[in-house]
């Protein structure tokens, strides 16, 4: 049977004395239910505008780096854009999506579920890669046999069992061959932001304001209690009553238990799950656009750790499984693939002026790298470089001629 976009064919296979290590073996013991009593999963965790905004930001930063494939000679990196396997990360993946589309499926995977798997289609003959289909986590099954990972693909088709050489496997922080979830790990404390979403909803949704009593001295039927309490929700529930008068018969009284927003912490509790999902996902606050504590002066420098303390250690990791997988042994010395972080490490106009300036005058980069950098075209004669002539070496000979120079002087 064949995959659709794809020459790859179901197979069969025994599988003997093998360990499962399938992603359901990760999940929380018992319920996903919390001690607020709310129930927190990978899938309805994204409901939190925290969680969702901290998936967005690490997506659409590694889905906009431009990917490159690097070959290394002589202490020189030329970028190999004529490599077979260069456009399947850079341009289309496969059939069905772009570069950028297929990294925003992957990053979110890796972030709440701790593994991504994409089946590699390799090219008959050249046994060049051709191919990545991402497949859900949720349909992986994972087993060790032999000292080799063997992956179960449980397609609407039937199951596809592949070996660790044919599979991209992108894993999160975690224990042996699995990565860890971030829900699973942090589901007490998504579980209370959850539960102060829904209080906020039901406190608004009861027209701002708590429950109180309904008091009278005459005892009511059951028919009549129940149509009480009808006309009542009607009348004045919700936010659409909330500022109608309250129109009391039959004796009846209205005594408030009302308990307000700030006496129960409400606005806390919103702005610490905040806190508390940036900690989670390693991100500076002003990412999920918590400004609290955020200013113009260290705005950027928190921007320059984002990049080196959070996206680069899973930039390396992506990096070193599609080296691992997609490139043939002999390439692997002197090839590899390389996301470029200059657009996010790019400073303000003076300061990448200031470090352009230092790095010219010592030589280590020419006016066209520089405008390469900036996005302008370069100009005949822009590729030498330049060194200051006030400098010299500090061993002997560099010494003794410039006492030479310097006696020429006098004479």
């Amino acid at each position: 049977m064949k995959i659709p976009f794809t020459n790859i064919q179901f197979g069969v296979r025994a599988m003997e004395n093998v360990r499962s290590i399938s992603s359901a073996a990760w999940e929380t013991i018992g319920s996903s239910s919390t001690k607020t009593g709310v129930t927190i999963t990978k899938e309805n965790s994204i409901t939190l505008s925290g969680v969702y905004n901290a998936v967005q930001v690490y997506a659409d930063s590694i889905s906009s780096l431009p990917i490159s494939i690097i070959n290394e000679s002589n202490g020189a990196r030329v970028k190999d854009k004529d490599h077979p396997v260069y456009p399947l990360l850079a341009r289309e993946p496969n059939a069905l999506m772009t570069s950028f589309v297929y990294r925003q499926i992957i990053i979110p995977e890796i972030l709440l579920w701790g593994n991504s798997y994409s089946i590699i289609e390799f090219q008959k003959g050249t046994q060049r890669p051709i191919s990545l289909l991402p497949v859900h986590p949720s349909k992986v099954e994972v087993e060790i046999k032999d000292g080799l990972l063997w992956y179960t693909f449980n397609l609407e088709k039937g199951k596809l069992i592949l070996d660790q050489s044919n599979v991209l496997h992108f894993r999160g922080m975690g224990d042996n061959v699995m990565g860890k979830s971030v829900i699973d790990c942090a589901r007490e404390n998504l579980g209370l932001g959850k539960a102060s979403e829904e209080f906020g909803s039901r406190f608004f949704g009861n027209g701002a304001s708590m429950t109180g009593i309904l008091e009278s001295d005459k005892s009511l039927s059951d028919k009549a209690y129940t149509n009480l309490s009808n006309s009542f929700n009607n009348t004045n529930g919700g936010i659409a009553n909330a500022m109608k008068p309250l129109i009391l018969e039959e004796g009846l009284s209205w005594k408030p238990v009302s308990i307000p927003p700030d006496s129960a912490q409400f606005l806390e509790t919103r702005r610490f799950s905040i806190e508390d999902i940036a900690r989670w996902f390693n991100l500076p606050p002003h990412k999920l656009k918590d400004l609290t504590r955020a200013t113009f002066s260290n705005i950027e420098e928190q921007d320059l750790n984002f990049v080196k303390e959070s996206i680069l250690p899973k930039v390396i990791n992506i990096e070193q499984e599609l080296n691992r997988k997609l490139l043939r042994e002999n390439e692997k010395g002197s090839t590899f693939f390389h996301f470029n972080l200059d657009g996010l490490l790019r400073g303000d106009i003076k300061t990448r002026t200031e470090a352009y300036k230092n790095l010219m005058m010592v030589g280590a980069i020419s006016p066209n790298e520089i405008r390469a950098k900036e996005e302008m075209n370069s100009y005949e004669g822009g590729d030498s470089k330049f060194m200051q002539l006030n400098a010299a070496p500090i061993n002997k000979e560099g010494t003794n001629q410039i006492i030479k120079e310097d006696e020429k002087g006098e004479n």
